[in-house]
């Protein structure tokens, strides 16, 4: 009887299994559709470069303008930026180069500027791994080089930076934003 009991149950099981459709054979109802995922408004994105053979990566947050005020509103002038959204913008270089009248060490570097009207410091600081300028440290700042920024005719909507080679030895990392253009001149030892 127990047996017959036992089986009982367990053909109801089978059976009532059977019956119900696969999760995935059920059509979603429309307003149970998952959302695709937000765009991120300031992707990380990667550049790289060769300046007289060293190899320049760059890593960055690319923010875009999206009709906000930048140089004053957004970014505010004579305060440290971490040049881009988020993380720090790191750079490496696979040999040393040479950046205003320092040699900087083949390594990985946070690039900070402080930004003003007409003029910009550019940092390259020890702490490469940071959030905005949150844990920076003007005591591992390893060079700071004054540039004019130029005006751009057209408006860069997102950030973006650039290496170039100028000739064998020389060339510039630039970044670019809103109408605003920045160069690092590079010398490769």
């Amino acid at each position: 009887m127990l047996k017959l009991l036992i089986s009982l149950v367990l053909v109801a099981f089978s059976l009532n299994a059977y019956a119900q459709p696969a999760q995935s054979a059920i059509p979603a109802k429309a307003d149970s559709v998952a959302a695709p995922p937000k765009a991120v408004k300031s992707p990380r994105l990667k550049t790289e470069g060769s300046i007289g053979g060293v190899k320049i990566f760059i890593d960055y947050s690319s923010p875009s303008v999206r009709g906000r005020t930048i140089w004053g509103g957004l970014v505010g002038y004579d305060a440290v930026w971490v040049t881009g959204g988020h993380n720090a913008t790191s750079v490496e270089f696979s040999k040393d180069v040479t950046i205003g009248d320092k040699t900087v060490k083949a390594g990985i570097y946070a690039l900070f500027t402080i930004p003003n009207k007409t003029e910009w410091t550019v940092i390259l600081n020890k702490n490469f791994d940071q959030h905005l300028a949150d844990d920076y440290d003007v005591k591992l700042d390893i060079v700071r080089v004054k540039v004019v920024p130029k005006i751009l005719d057209v408006v860069q909507e997102s950030l973006v930076f650039d290496v170039k080679e100028t000739n064998k030895k020389d060339g510039v990392i630039s970044m670019r934003w809103e109408k605003l253009e920045i160069t690092l001149a590079v010398t490769t030892l």
